[in-house]
Order: structure tokens, then C-alpha cells, then sequence
């Protein structure tokens, strides 16, 4: 396979040796569409030709799009014009108001001058109170009339576009993903997975986050392959039409957080089941949340009448700051895992080629000795260039050194080890739980809370420290807040009692509070990971309807988290 300095010059190129070729399917309500590559080239170049005509040349575009077919031209032709794309998530038409804070916030850090969306939105006036902003775009603006043929194409060192960080532990930051980490990242995913012009990937996941611009649009497309996409709503809708999309178009290759693996073995039917043929699916990608090892197992046996082969079941690990996807690798649904601790966790996958990752101290910054959880660092072509407009956290984050060696690595701010040559991830550093100078991750006390009822929401709880300053004031402290189903019954305050002993008798931790919350209240980052430092906070200013709770008396004292206030 032969590969371009650019996801543009590929683009262009299997357009005009290739054109007939299928590029992108998009399945909407009851139709679908369809382009081949010469067919979405042509819309990129209109898109390009518009904001050329605009003067957007050099300038930061927000795209405040949901997932759909024009997403892709609209994408290819900002970089065509030399703009500059920075996605950011849409919330529903009836939550864009209260929403906008966060876009703005962005498009302030950013400059952006432009914003694109499908259609004028509610309360689309509110940018123009922005520095530097020059208006909104449509798609009717943008895919129309004629469509410039020559255009100068970036070099690998040129930037691509700006990732807006999730913002699992800060602040949103501008990731700046270079045209060169793109191809670095698409090729040796490709290696590793055994990808290539014949492969057809299936997506729902958003676009606005990197494994889904990326993960399913950007990087099959430099390899020629076949991209077949649905809404992450539709998803959300019905689980079984990810599935059902895979089984009807052949596809080989899909990504998706464990949470979606768990939802299809809970959520699908058996009569649905009957109707699948996931025989052709070779490599279902589990990656960007913690994976549970339970999870692959249940979804590999739930699976397999409808010919999922258990062997094209792989992990990975990755983030933003390396572009995408920094280990990857086959599963064993059979394998218990590396044991860490308290618990085994699951192996994601061996460094991608040229990718190095190293276990660092995140305290003193020294290589940490063999078996020894440390934080993750990584340093490759994968990995992006720094932090928009922020010089200190690119040189703090991106810039550290090991003793003894010349490259610069990444702080992923992840906690991990390697097994071998495996790639373990354990948790954040900055979410740790120090319990009388013990370690506890807080992704383990979460998943100890969610089994111990059917009530408690899989995924959807918080376990973190509040420090205290009472009598005790070195001490921390663990505080549990998990969500409950609408339709709970029993004692409440027998559940939150379970809670304490199931931790205590798993991890030797005594909580000293217990929050039982409602449905979809817990604080996610827009791929879905808890935001744990906002759920201390959300406790601390009363913002939670808390349906029981339980607080120890030293607590209670010290500390307005405990107490919900």
C-alpha cells in the first residue's frame, strides 16, 4: 500500500486512480447515502473552493456539526484551504444554549474566525461578541458550485487540525495534530490490524472526538478503505444497529469503547441475534475508556452463534496528545489478564511501530524498574506537535526526558506498566486515592460499587478522595457517588450499606460517604469518561439530587463534600 505525505494528497490521489471506488456511506432514517472517492473529492474541493472565496485561508474553523455524510467534505475542505478544522461537540437543537459556553470557550482559545454548521442555530448571534470572528457557514453555503481542480498540499510538519481534549481532569486543550502524525498513525494502524484498500469499517462513534474522526473516517480513507457511518445517537437508540450495520455491509473493522461491547450483550435479543453474520468481522477494536475483562468475555460467547470469531477481538490504547492509537493487539477473552494490585487488567496491545512507551515516575521523572506501575510515557511520529497558544503546558506535557536518553516524551498522565512488551493502563495519576499512604485506583472501587446490585449503573459512578480538615487534616478520605435506576426498589440505605462492606472486604478501604444518585448524572467527558474532579465538585455545591446518602461523623465535620453541600 503506498502511502501520501497527507490525508489530503490520499484523498485526491484514489480519487483520480480509483474514483469508482465506495468512499463513504452514511446510514440516516430510512436512506442512506453513498459517495465514491471521486464523488467526495469533489465535494472537498467545493467546500475548499467557498471558504477560499471567504478568505478562511490560515484561520481556525469550528465545526459545529453533528455526525453526517456532508462531515467529511466539510472536513477535508477546511485543511484544502488551508484552515484550520477544530471539531467540537453538538449538543441537541433544545440544549444549544445552555451548551454554548463550552463552544465559545473553545472557539475563544482557538481564534476561531469561522463556525460551520448545517443550518443556522439557535442563538448562532452569540460568536460575534468573540475576538477575531468572522461569521457562520452552511453546508448550503459550502456544497455548491464549481470546484477548483489545483491546490498546494501541506507537508507532514504542517498543521492538520486542533483536537479539543475531553477534559477528563482540566481544562479542554487544543491538541495539534500535524498532517505527518496522521499518516504515521494511519499507516502503522494499518500494520497492526492488517488493513488496507479491500477493508470496509463500520462507525457510529462521534466525529468531533479523534478515535471517531480519526479511528473511523480519516484514517480508512487514507487507506482507500470502504467507511460506513451512523449517528452515535442512532447507537445510543438501539445498540443492535452498530451490529446490525457490520452484518449488513461485511464490514471488518470497527472501534468502540467497552461501554458499547457491554450494551450490545445486555441490550441485543435473541431473535435479533438470529440475524446476524458477524463472520466477516476480523478486528473488533475495544479502546479509549478502561477495558473489563468481563466485557469480552460475555460479548464474545453472546456472539459467537452469529459467527464472531472470539481471535478478532483486540484492545488499544491511545489519546489525543499521540493522534490516535499508541498500542494495539489481539485479546484472549480466556486470558485473566495482568494482576496489578488488588485486580488483573487487561493487556492493551504491544507499541505500534516507532512508537516507544516507557513507565516513568511521575513524581521524580526516573525510569521506573521492570513490573513497576509508573506513569505512561510515549514518544514516536505519532505524537503531536504541543498545545495550542500554551507554550508552558506543551513544554511540561510533551517535552519531558529520561535520563540518559535525547528523545522527548509524552506525559500521558496514565497510570500503567509493561507486561513484556504488552501495555498495561492501571488509571490517572491525578485520580488516584491515597488511604494511609496506600495506592487504590479509583476505576477498580467503581467497578467493586457497580456489582454489587443490579440497581447500581454500570459505568456511571464516581469514587474519589476529599481531604479533610478536621482533627485529621493529612488524612483523605474515599467518597463513592453512583447512580441508581429510575426504577430501583428496596432499602436504599441497605444498598448504601452493602456498598461499604463490598469495599472494604475488595480494596480494605472504609468509605466515609455514600451517594446514591439519579440516572445520568454523574459528570462524562464527551467519550464518556468520569469526570471525577467535577463530581467532587458538583457534591461539594449541593448540584446532585442525592436519593440517599450516608457520611461518616469525622467527615461530616471537615468537609462539604461529604455532606452533599
Amino acid at each position: 500500500m503506498t502511502f501520501h505525505d497527507s490525508v489530503l494528497a490520499s484523498l485526491l490521489s484514489t480519487a483520480d486512480e480509483h474514483g469508482e471506488r465506495p468512499a463513504l456511506t452514511f446510514l440516516g432514517r430510512g436512506e442512506s447515502t453513498r459517495w465514491t472517492f471521486a464523488e467526495l473529492a469533489l465535494r472537498a474541493r467545493q467546500v475548499a473552493t467557498r471558504l477560499t472565496e471567504a478568505g478562511a485561508y490560515g484561520e481556525r474553523v469550528l465545526l459545529v456539526c453533528p455526525s453526517s455524510a456532508e462531515y467529511a467534505p466539510v472536513f477535508y475542505g477546511c485543511m484544502l484551504a488551508g484552515a484550520l478544522p477544530v471539531p467540537v461537540y453538538l449538543p441537541s437543537l433544545a440544549h444549544f444554549r445552555s451548551a454554548w459556553s463550552k463552544i465559545a470557550s473553545i472557539a475563544r482559545d482557538s481564534g476561531a474566525a469561522y463556525a460551520i454548521a448545517p443550518e443556522p442555530l439557535p442563538g448562532a448571534d452569540a460568536p460575534a461578541t468573540l475576538p477575531g470572528f468572522r461569521g457562520w457557514l452552511h453546508f448550503a453555503d459550502l456544497l455548491r458550485g464549481d470546484a477548483a481542480d489545483h491546490w498546494a498540499l501541506p507537508t507532514p510538519e504542517d498543521l492538520a487540525f486542533l483536537q479539543y481534549t475531553s477534559g477528563s481532569t482540566g481544562n479542554p486543550k487544543g491538541v495539534m495534530v500535524t498532517h505527518g502524525g496522521l499518516t504515521h498513525n494511519a499507516r502503522v494502524v494499518a500494520a497492526a490490524v492488517g488493513a488496507g484498500h479491500e477493508t470496509t469499517t463500520v462507525s457510529w462513534l462521534p466525529l468531533y472526538h479523534d478515535m471517531g474522526i480519526i479511528g473511523s473516517l480519516l484514517s480508512p480513507l487514507l487507506w482507500g478503505a470502504h467507511v460506513v457511518k451512523m449517528s452515535p445517537q442512532a447507537f445510543a437508540a438501539q445498540p443492535f444497529a452498530w451490529l446490525r450495520a457490520i452484518s449488513d455491509h461485511g464490514g471488518q473493522l470497527s472501534y468502540a469503547p467497552n461501554f458499547a461491547y457491554e450494551l450490545c450483550v445486555r441490550k441485543v435479543t435473541d431473535a435479533e441475534l438470529a440475524t446476524l453474520d458477524l463472520s466477516r468481522w476480523r478486528v473488533a477494536l475495544n479502546g479509549a475508556e478502561p477495558l473489563r475483562r468481563d466485557t469480552l468475555r460475555r460479548f464474545a460467547e453472546r456472539f459467537a452463534p452469529a459467527g464472531l470469531d472470539a481471535a478478532s477481538l483486540y484492545a488499544a490504547y491511545g489519546m489525543a496528545e499521540a493522534t490516535l492509537v499508541v498500542s494495539a493487539g489481539p485479546l484472549s477473552a480466556a486470558d485473566p489478564g495482568v494482576r496489578v494490585g488488588e485486580r488483573h487488567y487487561v493487556r492493551c496491545g504491544t507499541p505500534l511501530d516507532e512508537m516507544v512507551v516507557e513507565i516513568a515516575d511521575p513524581v521524580t521523572g526516573l525510569a521506573c524498574e521492570a513490573g513497576e506501575v509508573g506513569e505512561v510515557w510515549v514518544s514516536g511520529p505519532s505524537v503531536a506537535a504541543g498545545y495550542w497558544q500554551r507554550p508552558d503546558a506543551t513544554a511540561e506535557t510533551f517535552h519531558a526526558r529520561l535520563p540518559g536518553r535525547e528523545e522527548n516524551f509524552l506525559r500521558t498522565g496514565d497510570l500503567g506498566v509493561l507486561d513484556g512488551d504488552d501495555v498495561v493502563i492501571v488509571g490517572r495519576h491525578k485520580d488516584l486515592i491515597v488511604i494511609n499512604g496506600v495506592n487504590h485506583y479509583p476505576q477498580d472501587v467503581e467497578y467493586t460499587v457497580e456489582r454489587v446490585s443490579p440497581a447500581v449503573r454500570g459505568g456511571c459512578g464516581a469514587a474519589f478522595a476529599t481531604e479533610p480538615t478536621g482533627d485529621v487534616p493529612q488524612a483523605e478520605a474515599a467518597v463513592v457517588v453512583a447512580e441508581v435506576t429510575a426504577s430501583t426498589a428496596g432499602d436504599l440505605d441497605e444498598l448504601i450499606t452493602e456498598i461499604r462492606l463490598a469495599v472494604a472486604r475488595e480494596h480494605d478501604v472504609l468509605l466515609d460517604g455514600v451517594f446514591l444518585v439519579e440516572p445520568r448524572s454523574v459528570p462524562k467527558t464527551t467519550s464518556g469518561k468520569i469526570r471525577r474532579r467535577e463530581c467532587r465538585a458538583m457534591l461539594a455545591e449541593g448540584r446532585f439530587t442525592v436519593l440517599a446518602g450516608w457520611t461518616s461523623p469525622a467527615l461530616a465535620d471537615a468537609d462539604p463534600v461529604a455532606a452533599g453541600r
